[in-house]
């Protein structure tokens, strides 16, 4: 009956244990409550846009592990301060929580797209000097405010991703829940904005008359929605002999800087007083303007430079062509092509000709559009003679294009958001002062450059631009053939190659100042890279408070966007190595069962087999999917194997204890189902091993004591308190140790698998002898064990 009273005593200290959780968790909301009072400085002529308190960060693993801050900015902001300010919450009193290196990453538009695990991204995704600005921010979690900048900002939706530092998960310790601090990292951010509210408003196409004595001053103006240049007329006047030079600066969408406009000029308004500034605008946008006075000139252009550009005859001739949207009705999956009423297809034909610009725009939702990836492909429209693999003909000695009218052009396409931009024959994209590389270039003389592609990961919202524009070869070359056939070359330096040229032909011949092309467009967006992940991941969304992105789980060891690199992937031997080592460890346990076979704990010998075939396949299934092996669903053999395991320590103390069998088999029913409950409840929790294996120490000392109490003596032979009992006790303490304080990920398959076999040996020594005569070898059956023949050779009683 005491025994009873001990057990219910040890349920009730367990359902204080559940009630301190409780505490806990109270502990926690307060300590957020707490937070949600935080009161940040309020600076002068600021005021205060968005905060966001408590968002939990956590370390990054793959975008699941991110959480996004959404900051909308307004129109006329001068100076947005963010406000970053993280803490470790404490959440048990075990140990200290050490400051985690916190990591913003801020941009305009769209979600930043980076990669904190040191991947490159994948092939053919754009380049991210051509895209907007990343801000990063790296601090402690040490519970200090930290404030950044962003001087004149784009209006718009801002973003920041936050995340702890990356760390190599293979060098990282394995940490047993309930032994070590349970700590949270969390932040509290908000935005301060500071505008400019003394702007006037002016007509972009009319012009400015200034003052001298009201500069410096800010303006703005609302562009048309075309492609045609502003020519703004800017006048001072009231100027006197002592007058400095103005600067003028003008901007899209947000002030000017220093570092972002679309016009940076000075000019002596003494010399002369009117200029006409001509700039090309972002169609359909406000547009500010700054004039103030310069004491130097260095380094800053003359205004006069803006009065015509050799670029501006060239808008002319800018057709702009508006894409039609083709949903799919799915996350981030829809087309954009020119209008057509053929539902099977949004693919683009845009007809091109040399005396001209086209340009096809298309807008990018903001929230909507911006989770996944955006892919633009384009391609120069050739003969059917080049599909069918056909050599290029030869007329008057020279080798002609896969054309229709066998012509040689290079087209050149130019991507923008938010305005159109001038190719140039260079290759290149000019927007004002502004250069930039194409997106494509496509020559009709290469067979490898006809075709190019790119992905943009997280879209910026907004209207894009695509702009077309072909150059005709002036001079070709007569370009020989390699590969047979399947390469074709333009430069000169093909000629060099030890190649069968026939000696008629000449070097050079003249080329066509007119030419036209057909350019074929796919503008398309899918969740994660194409809607997969290579063959190495699954896509996946993730969601913060209504925002939502794709990214990439990967699995097998691959990582990278996409999940096609592999160069961190253990090798398959290594691989192979490792899971075998997990596996064949546990068939230690064969003696486990045998010893408790013949020292007649029948019931303590099933559960050793069970520990041994679910340990065993929930290993082999664990394992990299180049090796791994489920015979049923890789959850269930978990179950088991974290049930079975925590069973056989709560069997092997009661088999220890000196206790009746009716009872003893009353707690094996009742801690069968209390394991289970606790297993179901959380398997990694340490409360889980923690509490059935104290209730079962528990039980085992009190019977101990009860029965000397009794007897006045020991109830097991002398040689097991002295040799097996101590024994045992090591091996399962040095087993412990291993399983709770020296695993990491690295090392995880050498001491899981040290674990196993020290548990299963360990078996071996703390059953105790005392169900057979005494005398017998504890490791050898007993007489008259056994009846079969094969027996007799374990009976040592007995000559051979």
């Amino acid at each position: 009956m005491k025994v009873c009273y001990l057990f219910l005593l040890c349920v009730c200290s367990g359902g204080l244990y559940a009630d301190k959780e409780v505490e806990e968790d109270g502990n926690r909301k307060r300590v957020i409550a707490q937070l949600t009072k935080t009161r940040t400085v309020l600076l002068d002529d600021y005021h205060l846009v968005t905060r966001q308190i408590a968002t939990d960060v956590y370390m990054y693993r793959s975008y699941r592990t991110v959480s996004v801050i959404f900051y909308p900015v307004m129109k006329d902001v001068t100076d947005a301060r963010f406000t970053f300010q993280s803490e470790e919450l404490h959440l048990n009193n075990i140990g200290s929580c050490s400051p985690q290196d916190v990591i913003v990453n801020i941009k305009h538009g769209s979600y930043p797209a980076v990669n904190p695990d040191g991947y490159d991204f994948p092939k053919h995704f754009v380049d991210p000097a051509i895209r907007e600005q990343v801000h990063t921010l790296e601090f402690q979690s040490d519970g200090l405010n930290r404030t950044y900048s962003i001087i004149n900002p784009k209006p718009g939706n801002w973003y920041a991703l936050v995340y702890i530092k990356w760390e190599d998960p293979r060098t990282q310790k394995v940490e047993q829940q309930g032994l070590v601090a349970d700590c949270q990292t969390i932040l509290y951010t908000d935005l301060q904005v500071k505008t400019e509210d003394d702007i006037d408003l002016i007509d972009c196409y009319n012009g400015i008359t200034l003052s001298y004595s009201r500069i410096p001053a800010y303006f703005k103006c609302i562009s048309l929605d075309n492609a045609e240049p502003v020519r703004l007329n800017v006048t001072i006047v009231g100027i006197s002999s002592n007058s400095k030079h103005v600067g003028l600066k003008v901007q899209s969408l947000s002030l000017p800087t220093d570092e972002n406009y679309l016009v940076s000029c000075a000019f002596d308004p003494r010399v002369r007083n009117t200029h006409v500034i001509s700039f090309f605008p972002h169609p359909n946008s406000w547009h500010y303007v700054h004039i103030d006075l310069r004491d130097s000139t260095t380094n800053v252009a003359d205004c006069e430079s803006y009065y015509l550009t050799t670029d501006l005859d060239d808008s002319d001739n800018i057709t702009i062509l508006d894409l039609m949207r083709d949903d799919k009705g799915r996350f981030f999956t829809f087309d954009y092509g020119l209008p057509t009423t053929d539902l099977q297809d949004a693919t683009s034909l845009v007809n091109l000709t040399s005396s001209e610009i086209k340009s096809v725009r298309f807008n990018v939702n903001p929230f909507l559009d911006i989770g996944g990836s955006l892919s633009i492909e384009a391609s120069l429209l050739m003969s059917l003679k080049y599909y069918m693999g056909y050599k290029r003909e030869a007329k008057k000695d020279s080798l002609l294009a896969f054309t229709e009218d066998n012509q040689f052009f290079k087209a050149v396409i130019c991507l923008n958001i938010g305005h159109t931009s001038i190719p140039l024959e260079s290759g290149r994209c000019k927007y004002n002062d502004q250069e930039q590389p194409a997106l494509f270039i496509l020559n009709s003389t290469d067979s490898e450059t006809i075709y190019d592609k790119v992905l943009i990961p997280f879209p910026d919202s907004g209207t894009w631009y695509l702009t077309f524009r072909i150059f005709c070869d002036s001079v070709v070359c007569p370009c020989p053939t390699s590969d047979n056939g399947t390469k074709y070359y333009v430069s000169a330096d093909a000629l060099k190659k030890d190649l069968e040229v026939p000696g008629s032909w000449n070097n050079t011949r003249q080329g066509t100042e007119e030419c036209n092309a057909t350019v074929v467009l796919s503008v398309s967006s899918t969740s994660c890279v194409g809607g997969r992940c290579s063959n190495h991941g699954n896509c996946l969304l993730n969601t913060f408070g209504g925002l939502v992105m794709s990214f990439c789980s990967c699995s097998a060891g691959y990582g990278s966007w996409d999940c096609s690199d592999s160069s961190r992937m253990d090798s398959r031997l290594y691989m192979l190595v490792s899971v075998l080592l997990l596996t064949l460890s546990n068939l230690l346990f064969f003696f486990s069962v045998y010893v408790a076979i013949i020292r007649l704990y029948y019931t303590e010998a099933m559960m050793y087999a069970f520990t041994m075939i679910f340990s065993t396949f929930y290993h082999a299934c664990d394992a990299s999917a180049q090796v791994a092996y489920c015979i049923v669903r890789g959850n269930i053999l978990q179950f088991g194997d974290f049930y079975c395991g925590l069973m056989c320590f709560w069997v092997t103390l009661l088999a220890m204890s000196v206790i009746g069998d009716k009872i003893r088999s009353s707690f094996q029913l009742i801690g069968a189902i209390i394991i289970a409950l606790l297993t179901t409840w959380n398997m990694h929790s340490f409360v889980a091993f923690l509490l059935p294996v104290a209730v079962g120490a528990s039980v085992l000392l009190v019977s101990w004591y009860l029965d000397y109490r009794k007897i006045r003596s020991m109830r097991y032979p002398r040689s097991y308190y002295t040799i097996y009992l101590p024994l045992g006790l090591v091996l399962v303490s040095v087993g412990l140790i291993c399983y709770a304080f020296l695993q990491t990920e690295q090392n995880y398959k050498i001491v899981h698998s040290l674990w196993h076999t020290i548990i299963a040996m360990s078996v071996v020594f703390l059953l105790p002898d005392v169900k057979r005569n005494e005398g017998v070898n504890p490791f050898l059956p007993g007489p008259n064990y056994c009846r079969l023949p094969f027996c007799r050779f374990f009976d040592r009683s007995q000559p051979s």
